[in-house]
């Protein structure tokens, strides 16, 4: 088995250090993007694994998961009068990740809150508002959980996101919990 030495000197199966790569390099495009699902389609579509729109699977009766301290911080300290939804983020038919999302339906329009109800992402539905998004939290795998094993055994999420969608004058509008899947960097 080839290895490579990582910057912190531990060494490391050659397709690990790959899939460490590639997890970093798309939470780094993710980070650098205003919406979640652009960077998600334009690196479906670089890698070979999906083309086409982004959409997303509505998950029927979720009930909200409690917010932890620092998420109810960053949503300005009251979930009072927020929705929840739950769905799962598909790129061309493929799915790429699993979202949670709060937000405050008083905040968005009545054309808004509709496009929630159906396959429309978050960030697209609420695009006409131009939210900007505040990175709260990033984790990332590392190299115990990208080691080779079969479909079945692999992690179902490599890379975790938490972050604020928020209107120019820093009102918060939503939090998005993101979990991105492992079918990303195999």
């Amino acid at each position: 088995m080839m290895s490579v030495v990582m910057e912190d000197g531990t060494a490391v199966d050659t397709a690990v250090a790959r899939r460490l790569r590639a997890v970093a390099a798309l939470s780094g495009r993710i980070l650098a993007s205003r919406l979640a699902t652009v960077a998600l389609q334009g690196w479906c579509r670089e890698c070979g694994l999906a083309d086409g729109p982004p959409s997303v699977r509505l998950a029927a009766g979720a009930s909200p998961e409690p917010l932890d301290a620092d998420s109810l911080r960053a949503l300005g300290g009251d979930a009072a009068g927020t929705a929840f939804r739950r769905v799962e983020i598909r790129i061309g038919g493929l799915a790429v990740a699993d979202a949670h999302n709060w937000y405050f339906p008083a905040r968005l329009t009545a054309e808004m809150r509709g496009r929630l109800t159906t396959d429309c992402p978050f960030g697209e539905a609420v695009e006409a508002l131009q939210p900007r998004r505040r990175t709260v939290l990033v984790r990332r795998a590392g190299p115990e959980v990208l080691v080779d094993a079969p479909p079945a055994a692999r992690p179902a999420h490599v890379l975790e996101h938490r972050a604020v969608m928020e209107l120019a004058d820093g009102t918060p509008i939503a939090l998005v919990h993101e979990r991105f899947r492992a079918v990303l960097v195999w």
